[in-house]
């Protein structure tokens, strides 16, 4: 007997083909971002792969370019309200199944989902076409802060890290298809039959100095902000304007870490901090693998003076504190170095990079860091402090720390929060020379009147009630 096959509706079948492009978008490998050159479709594909993985990565388009290609930024941040959220749902359902909870890094954030000052690294990568090392970099330092994220815990606890790693894709795809040696983007100069800007001279910071030669390499634009690749990476950057601490943006070959300015070959005000940085990042790669970077200002190593950058432009317009290009290797490679060539060298600049961010945020501390050890000093310096103290409910309800600490001091927020020894006992009083060492008071023989520091510290313990005064209770 026959069978009677039911023939599907139009919808049923689109249904199914919905489904089945979602499971294969989740059981696709991911592209090898360590080992060679990835398209411009390969990698977009990496960072969706990166978005629905983990819970702390969002990625989102910033801009269209002439050929209609997407620019995506990826943004890595750990204190994320989704991502906090993630990890209590990940530890309830670990203590439900009594499973061990030691890969579970401790929330940090008291107040998740909300910046914290300048707490924000910007890398750019790809901004000239054929520098097809930067982008490998670039997605290196994503691979590490996402893929490798527990091995870089400290950096993400403090930091918020933004990265766009093909900020010109047209002329990075024309690169791969027609012209290696290609530079600029690849949109049309009205009038002329020359076609592309180069992008790091379209940004309007000194940008009448450029060059105005439509078929030169270096040629600025018709005006600031012509091409749309400049736009998008502008407007991303006034969005963050207030959160960002330090701007990376890496090019190719010459093996080099540059800071502002590039117009001139005059100093900024701010230079030596600007040469510590770069002296970190220089002195971290060289005890990795003993390549030893140049340092100095742009128009200084590069013996010429660029208008119109990206870097001159953020460190002089959008008030960055800190502000640096990175020349990558190598002079002997060119600008693509071979496929086996890309792990070396995106692990010797991770080393670089990571140093330099951790130098940044000592450098230039967030605005909160520096809020709460204002109020830590007065907490801990005032002779009026009587309050008990404080239980942890205030933890539990994720205030700021600054709201927990005053009028009362709970001690163990205080301690981990600024890397304090660790104390048995909750004490309104801290030992006075680790108060001095981290917090710079005057120094006081007593941090109360009645509570001398040489006592409350002993044993970490507080003497007997009796000998303490009524208005401070232990």
């Amino acid at each position: 007997m026959p069978v009677n096959l039911k023939k599907r509706s139009k919808k049923q079948r689109m249904k199914k083909a919905i489904s089945h492009a979602k499971f294969q978008k989740l059981v696709v490998p991911r592209p090898d971002v360590l080992h060679g050159y990835l398209r411009h479709e390969e990698i977009n594909r990496y960072l969706e792969y990166l978005k629905n993985r983990y819970s702390f990565v969002q990625v989102y388009m910033i801009g269209l370019t002439h050929e209609r290609r997407q620019l995506k930024a990826v943004e890595i941040d750990w204190n994320s309200e989704k991502n906090l959220e993630a990890i209590e749902r990940e530890r309830t359902r670990r203590a439900l199944v009594n499973m061990p909870t030691i890969t579970l890094p401790p929330q940090q954030n008291a107040n998740p989902g909300t910046t914290q000052g300048r707490n924000t690294i910007f890398i750019e990568g790809g901004t000239h076409a054929r520098e097809w090392i930067s982008v490998a970099v670039a997605l290196n330092c994503i691979y590490q802060l996402t893929e490798k994220h527990l091995r870089n815990y400290e950096l993400l606890r403090k930091l918020r890290f933004i990265i766009v790693p093909v900020t010109n894709p047209d002329g990075y795809e024309y690169t791969f298809m027609k012209n290696r040696r290609w530079r600029k983007n690849r949109r049309p100069i009205r009038h002329t039959r020359h076609i592309g800007t180069d992008c790091n001279r379209n940004y309007d910071f000194h940008w009448e100095d450029g060059h105005s030669k439509s078929g030169r390499n270096t040629f600025k634009g018709l005006k600031p902000f012509s091409e749309p690749e400049t736009r998008a990476m502008r407007n991303v950057l006034r969005k963050n304007k207030d959160d960002l601490l330090f701007f990376l943006s890496l090019h190719s070959y010459a093996e080099s870490i540059m800071y502002p300015w590039g117009y001139s070959k005059d100093l900024p005000e701010t230079w030596q901090k600007l040469e510590k940085l770069a002296l970190a990042g220089r002195n971290a790669i060289k005890a990795y693998n003993g390549r030893n970077y140049r340092v100095g200002s742009i128009a200084k190593l590069t013996k010429r003076r660029i208008s119109g950058s990206i870097v001159d432009y953020v460190f002089g317009v959008i008030n960055v504190p800190l502000a640096l290009v990175m020349e990558l290797p190598s002079h002997a490679l060119g600008f693509q170095p071979p496929a086996e060539s890309i792990s070396p060298i995106g692990h010797e600049s991770w080393f670089g990079i990571r140093e330099m961010c951790k130098m940044a945020y000592d450098i230039e501390p967030p605005f909160s860091q520096l809020e709460e050890t204002t109020m830590l000093t007065k907490a801990l310096t005032n002779v009026n402090v009587k309050p008990p103290l404080q239980e942890a409910g205030a933890a539990r309800n994720k205030l700021p720390l600054y709201k927990t600490i005053m009028p009362a001091i709970k001690a163990e927020e205080v301690l981990k929060n600024n890397k304090l020894p660790p104390y048995k006992s909750v004490t309104p009083a801290i030992k006075a020379e680790e108060v001095l060492k981290y917090n710079k008071p005057p120094l006081y023989k007593a941090i109360t009147p009645a509570v001398r520091a040489e006592e409350v510290l002993k044993n970490n313990k507080l003497p007997p009630y009796k000998s303490v005064t009524p208005a401070i209770k232990a």
